[in-house]
């Protein structure tokens, strides 16, 4: 398994976080867990080859065929993802606050989901896929992917910088901002604030900042083999706090995630 990064076109760079392709040549090893944590952004998606499936919220299973498009929206738990024998896929991952300029909806709409290509882009959508098809080469499809994508861009909000401040405001902060500092930074409401993060962001900016706060989390070195991070007293009010959240992001308590093989899923969360 192998994943490859291409550069991003120079006008999208506003805009998108990363371009890559991923790889596999190999079936996943039947222990391995293959979970895929909340990343707080979306995922456009081109799968060449092969077929995923993707479990949400450990309810809701979403496939993704051969040779088509999806939207992966935010997530707000882990997603199982399932993808058997030889695959390829092509990625574009987008900065928090600027995917709403893509897309005709309300950001919203896509939490918890897959969307496909014909929901996104009506008829588009199949023939984008024929044409990436027919390119042959990852870096050539991904290349293609952005002009396409670029075709999309949409005039911006006047809030857009405002979110934007929001946005950065939380990551620098590692998802610690109280959410009414927050609001009290922007000068708007937090009933405002919470409007304006769900329809450009399409969370909650308390959800965002959950989020936030366990990426950064997973981003600390491990103690030791297969030891998962200790808890910041500055990050959760106390262990039990850390465990709830642990849990609710990997479905998985942290000791139980430690002794898990999630090389699968691991490759993925390094993608975002």
């Amino acid at each position: 398994m192998k994943f490859q990064e291409y550069p991003i076109l120079v006008a999208l760079q506003p805009y998108l976080r990363k371009v890559w392709a991923f790889e596999s040549r190999y079936d996943v090893a039947l222990t391995d867990i293959k979970t895929v944590v909340p990343s707080g952004h979306l995922t456009l998606t081109f799968t060449v080859k092969g077929t995923y499936s993707t479990l949400v919220q450990g309810r809701d299973l979403f496939q993704t065929r051969q040779a088509s498009l999806s939207l992966i929206g935010h997530q707000t738990g882990p997603v199982l993802l399932d993808g058997g024998g030889e695959v390829l896929t092509v990625g574009l991952s987008f900065q928090p606050f600027a995917a709403y300029r893509f897309f005709p909806f309300p950001l919203q709409e896509t939490t918890n989901r897959l969307v496909s290509g014909e929901e996104l882009w009506g008829a588009a959508a199949p023939r984008l896929a024929d044409q990436l098809l027919t390119l042959g080469e990852p870096a050539l499809m991904a290349q293609k992917l952005q002009e396409f994508l670029l075709e999309q861009l949409r005039p911006g909000r006047p809030l857009e910088e405002m979110a934007r401040y929001a946005v950065g405001a939380l990551l620098r902060d590692r998802g610690q901002l109280p959410i009414h500092a927050l609001a009290q930074r922007t000068g708007y409401s937090q009933r405002h604030l919470n409007r304006l993060f769900q329809e450009m962001v399409g969370l909650a900016p308390k959800q965002f900042a959950r989020i936030v706060r366990f990426k950064h989390l997973l981003s600390l070195p491990a103690q030791g083999p297969r030891v998962p991070p200790v808890v910041g007293s500055e990050a959760f009010y106390d262990q039990a706090h850390f465990i709830r959240e642990f849990k609710a992001f990997t479905g998985h308590t942290p000791q139980q995630y430690a002794q898990k093989d999630n090389a699968f899923g691991a490759l993925f969360n390094q993608l975002e």
